[in-house]
């Protein structure tokens, strides 16, 4: 199948190229990514996910490998990226719960952290769009610079420069919340 595969032709934009990619690899790649999420619901999402993905960047493909190779391991990074991100969601899960039975943080340490919450998630939402997708999948979703830049087809210099970019503008944004910053991890301390 792969052979039959001109890359060129996706390059141009032909749908004919697209959809037989799409019949000869979807089912293939969807068994795959079951056996990896355990999930066929989650496995069919990843590889919709990769077909718009490919299509969307076309212009930017460069396979090294042969097209099935190249398929194959965006589906399994896509597949390895959701589980680390259910990994990490159940853990916030499980922390907001531990936390939650504590019930230790005064009322006033909870107002400061819910305002210093805002006023960051606000900040970030400042950034450039770019520099805002690599900023939150490295802090949020926590993928090293390499994942980054595989998932989003950029290079891993980029990454850094954008994650650079990113603390400079937000230490700026937040230098005068540094003080609730060291009030709350002071509370903090004091609770222990």
């Amino acid at each position: 199948m792969s052979e039959s595969i001109d890359i060129n032709e996706l390059k141009a934009g032909k749908h004919e190229t697209y959809e037989r990619m799409f019949a000869g690899f979807y089912v293939s790649l969807c068994s795959y990514a079951c056996s990896i999420l355990k999930d066929s619901e989650e496995a069919e999402d990843v590889v919709q996910k990769t077909f718009c993905l490919l299509w969307d960047r076309r212009n930017d493909i460069e396979i090294r490998t042969s097209v099935k190779s190249y398929l194959y391991r965006i589906v399994h990074n896509e597949c390895m990226n959701r589980m680390r991100r259910i990994k990490i969601r159940s853990q916030h899960d499980r922390i907001y719960a531990d936390s939650k039975d504590e019930q230790t943080n005064s009322t006033e340490e909870n107002y400061l952290g819910l305002e210093l919450d805002a006023v960051i998630r606000k900040a970030i939402d400042t950034l450039p769009p770019r520099c805002r997708e690599v900023f939150v999948k490295s802090r949020m979703e926590q993928l090293s610079y390499s994942e980054i830049a595989e998932a989003m087809n950029i290079s891993a210099n980029t990454v850094e420069n954008q994650m650079a970019k990113a603390l400079r503008t937000l230490r700026e944004i937040l230098k005068e919340y540094m003080t609730v910053v060291w009030l709350l991890f002071f509370l903090h301390e004091l609770n222990r």
